[in-house]
């Protein structure tokens, strides 16, 4: 009778151990197969939200391409009137500047009022006008040096350079010309062309070394340095 009893015990434990074993397997084998799922699903609930930022997005720029359309048409519309102002502007004759005077030297003296004022526009055009009319006065070399300080006053280093080269040629024994010289260093090196305006600066401490316009030259010539 213990015999019996010993062996259904052992019988009972083994059939108790694969119960264990068999449950233990199933429940490996559902979670591992509940893996994929979860995984499908967050993906799929990933593009469910990539749509849905998808569908936002384009309502919202649905809803701005209007505002984008309009300021398309205001630029043409301004694009137009600056093209149609650019055209009348070229169309029109320059408005000259015109003083009554008796003597050469008042013409010459309101130009000088208009530079001081900083009517840089009409005192070259008066300027101009009196190196034009009075070429052998005894105030046109001033005149077209200060009409070379108009241009260069004015951002036109080109034209300024022009002036003050005409008036070294055409008054070569002018008070100005050291002068000259120096502000056509100056322009060239405002035209980001140090070469021109080393020489010129160079040229002032050589041919008038003890100038005021040398003093110039040689403070501008220690940033070359």
């Amino acid at each position: 009778m213990a015999l019996v009893n010993d062996t259904m015990l052992k019988t009972i434990l083994l059939c108790l151990c694969s119960l264990v074993l068999f449950s233990c397997s199933t429940f490996n084998f559902f979670k591992k197969e509940a893996d994929p799922m979860d995984a499908s699903s967050a993906v799929h609930m990933d593009t469910e939200t990539s749509e849905e930022t998808s569908v936002r997005l384009k309502q919202e720029l649905d809803t701005k391409n209007p505002t984008i359309s309009e300021l398309e048409d205001k630029i043409i519309l301004l694009e137009k009137k600056i093209s149609g102002l650019e055209d009348r502007l070229s169309n029109q004759k320059p408005v000259i500047y015109q003083v009554a005077y008796n003597e050469p030297s008042q013409l010459y003296q309101k130009a000088r009022t208009l530079l001081l004022e900083g009517d840089l526009v009409n005192a070259a055009q008066l300027f101009e006008t009196f190196v034009a009319q009075h070429p052998s006065h005894s105030l046109a070399d001033n005149a077209m040096y200060w009409l070379g300080e108009c241009h260069y006053s004015s951002g036109q280093y080109a034209k300024a350079v022009t002036v003050f080269k005409s008036l070294v040629k055409t008054y070569p024994k002018a008070e100005k010309v050291p002068d000259a010289i120096l502000k056509t260093g100056y322009a060239y090196l405002s035209m980001d062309d140090p070469n021109r305006a080393h020489h010129y600066l160079k040229l002032v401490l050589t041919k008038y070394p003890f100038s005021p316009a040398a003093e110039k030259a040689q403070g501008k010539l220690k940033s070359f340095e």
